[in-house]
């Protein structure tokens, strides 16, 4: 869940855990996910039993590098379970010896460091399956595929890759991006 105000209705509607995150952005930075202990002291008194912050290696408005930014939280913030959104295998690691719960694959193919084409739209690009078969294979804690899971096809092979469970967020809630790719598909047709 995004934001204070769609985390306090799910609580109202729903009792399953819920992970919650705010998006800010802060100008000067790229980290938006959770960018900032006040983003997770929110989203934790809204109710959420998991945060989701960004820990990729990009200078971030905390002032910490991803590691002590966890280790922060973690101390901060006891009983609260921390995704960490990476873009890669060091991220991955570092994250989880920082005392991460969880490495979730958000992030691949979106920081500068790890898009693949530039030519395309990064959301057309296919997600990051090498990734999430790596990262399971090397860290004890549940990994996350997340990022450009479109439909039932691209879950079942993350989770074949070594996923405990996949996010199929835009392939549900960007329309202008599903139609797209439908477009794209048919064009050679018309």
């Amino acid at each position: 869940m995004n934001g204070v105000a769609d985390i306090l209705a799910a609580r109202q509607l729903i009792d399953i855990p819920v992970i919650g995150l705010i998006k800010r952005h802060y100008a000067g930075y790229w980290p938006y996910i959770t960018p900032t202990l006040r983003e997770v002291e929110a989203v934790y008194l809204a109710g959420c039993e998991m945060a989701a912050v960004d820990a990729t290696n990009q200078e971030s408005p905390s002032g910490m590098s991803p590691e002590s930014y966890i280790r922060e939280i973690k101390k901060r913030f006891p009983d609260l379970l921390l995704v960490a959104d990476i873009s890669t295998i060091e991220e991955g690691e570092a994250a989880e010896q920082a005392g991460a719960d969880l490495i979730s694959s958000t992030l691949a193919g979106y920081t500068e460091y790890t898009r693949q084409d530039s030519s395309l739209i990064v959301e057309l690009q296919p997600p990051a399956l090498e990734l999430v078969q790596k990262l399971a294979a090397r860290v004890s804690v549940p990994v996350i595929a997340e990022g450009r899971y479109w439909n039932e096809v691209l879950a079942a092979k993350a989770m074949e890759a070594g996923a405990h469970n996949v996010v199929i967020g835009a392939g549900i809630t960007r329309p202008q991006i599903i139609t797209k790719k439908i477009v794209d598909a048919l064009e050679k047709y018309c």
